[in-house]
């Protein structure tokens, strides 16, 4: 009997992506992935009980009879959205849903958003590289931003722990693949665009364009936008955002919201900003020009909720750090940071970290980085250059060399860099190197990594953390 899809749909109660959550009244989506091509896990769902089964057709030939109703279709992920819409109500109904893009700044800008709605005691959840969290639980997940089955599975989950507000990252992955199509959306923030994921997107242009997607793929939106990136200022241009949807913040240019001054001093920073003309200021622990931006970008999502001032600053100055985001795991006998890990793995990461260092005015800065295999190979020697201009030192190791040959990796950046350098293939051994290299007022940035657990090789995330050996190894420090 030939199926229409419709029928498939009524013949289930429940649907899933993973063959292993099978249960009876089950519908199994097998989709191709990245790394894993569910239509290999057909056989296995059936095994495990499954109803149903939806696969994409292209490119697939069934060699197994399938003796349960079933469906190909081509283009499988652009009707994801539809089939799952059976099974779920809607939870973007009941929540303020607050989706946050762009290369850098988004899980700083998650975390830091939902801990000051948390303090502004309005209850909210966030979902994203460091997982689901919500009431202080946390929760992995597999990517940035959840597949579309389990992002309707946590939404629903924020909705019965009665969330007012979920912060979610969204990534250009996500985005692509249609990930986020069932979610409505009550805010979009733009942190900022530079290069990543060319190994995915093929060209800059491309990814940019994905990420103005997010904003342009409806007309009635409300938008938190950083002007002095130019994908932000074409992102209202060509979407002709008028005045009330969107909150503009900007640093070197005029904007709603706009940074005059900043000064670092005794370990803090202090900026001052205007907004309707009057003027502000914080002082936070969080240092960086970089993360003055993601705070701007906070502000401006409260002052959209309208939260007054007062309580914003008091909530902003409050924040503690995410973790391995500008974290200081150690600081020397003046209480200046001295040991930092950070998560920066694009070239434009890597200059916003060195750079807020370097304003600091350490003795020195020694940098211990490598770049991931198996991904973008062009921004190799981007960060090379970048590490030359910055650091004093360089000690190059690696960094989720997955596929690839390690010392393939470490030598094309090694070839150019133009700074004083070690190579040294062992992380934990690179780490080591660095903390006896550590002089007194110095800083050992620790990057590309930051909360990861893991060393992924060939396959196989090895359990390791940069700060575990980091703090494991603090002894060998000698000044």
């Amino acid at each position: 009997m030939v199926y229409s899809l419709e029928q498939i749909v009524n013949l289930c109660s429940d649907v899933t992506n993973n063959s292993k959550e099978i249960k009876k009244g089950s519908l199994f989506l097998a989709l191709p992935g990245t790394k894993f091509d569910g239509r290999h896990y057909i056989s296995e769902a059936i095994r495990n009980g499954a109803s149903a089964i939806i696969y994409e057709k292209k490119d697939f030939k069934l060699i197994d009879q399938i003796i349960i109703p079933h469906i190909g279709i081509e283009n499988l992920h652009k009707h994801q959205a539809k089939i799952i819409k059976s099974f779920f109500t809607n939870p973007s109904k009941s929540l303020k849903i607050i989706g946050i893009t762009g290369t850098n700044g988004k899980t700083s800008v998650a975390g830091w958003l939902a801990q000051c709605l948390n303090l502004l005691n309005c209850k909210a959840g966030m979902i994203g590289t460091l997982g689901y969290q919500v009431s202080g639980k946390k929760v992995k997940t597999l990517n940035t931003t959840p597949d579309i089955i389990s992002l309707s599975n946590i939404l629903n989950d924020a909705v019965n722990k009665e969330c007012e507000f979920v912060v979610l990252e969204v990534s250009s992955h996500a985005i692509q693949q249609k990930r986020i199509e069932n979610i409505d959306f009550d805010l979009r923030i733009l942190t900022n665009v530079s290069r990543d994921h060319l190994d995915y997107h093929k060209t800059i242009k491309s990814y940019q364009n994905t990420k103005k997607q997010f904003f342009l793929s409806e007309k009635k939106i409300k938008a938190i936008i950083n002007i002095d990136d130019l994908v932000g200022r074409e992102i209202i241009n060509e979407g002709n955002l008028k005045s009330h949807q969107f909150i503009s913040y900007a640093i070197d240019r005029d904007a709603d919201l706009k940074v005059k001054n900043i000064v670092y001093k005794n370990n803090k920073t202090i900026f001052d900003f205007l907004w309707e003309k009057n003027p502000y200021q914080i002082k936070t622990n969080i240092f960086g020009k970089h993360n003055i931006y993601n705070l701007l970008s906070v502000i401006a999502s409260l002052l959209n909720y309208k939260f007054p001032m007062g309580m914003i600053i008091e909530a902003i100055e409050n924040l503690e750090n995410i973790a391995g985001r500008n974290e200081v795991v150690h600081h020397n006998d003046n209480g200046t940071p001295q040991i930092i890990i950070d998560y920066a793995h694009t070239p434009d990461a890597l200059e916003n970290i060195l750079q807020s260092l370097g304003e600091t005015e350490p003795s020195e800065i020694i940098l211990i980085f490598g770049c991931g295999g198996n991904r973008d190979k062009g921004k190799r020697k981007q960060m090379a250059f970048i590490a030359s201009k910055y650091a004093d030192k360089v000690i190059v190791t690696s960094d989720n060399p997955r596929d690839e040959n390690p010392y393939d990796i470490l030598n094309t950046i090694e070839k150019n860099l133009s700074v004083n350098n070690e190579v040294i293939a062992s992380r934990e051994d690179a780490i080591k190197r660095g903390l006896m290299l550590i002089k007194k007022k110095g800083i050992l940035l620790i990057a590309g990594k930051g909360h990861e657990n893991f060393q992924e090789i060939k396959g196989v995330k090895i359990p390791f953390s940069d700060k575990q050996i980091a703090l494991s190894n603090i002894g060998l420090i000698n000044h």
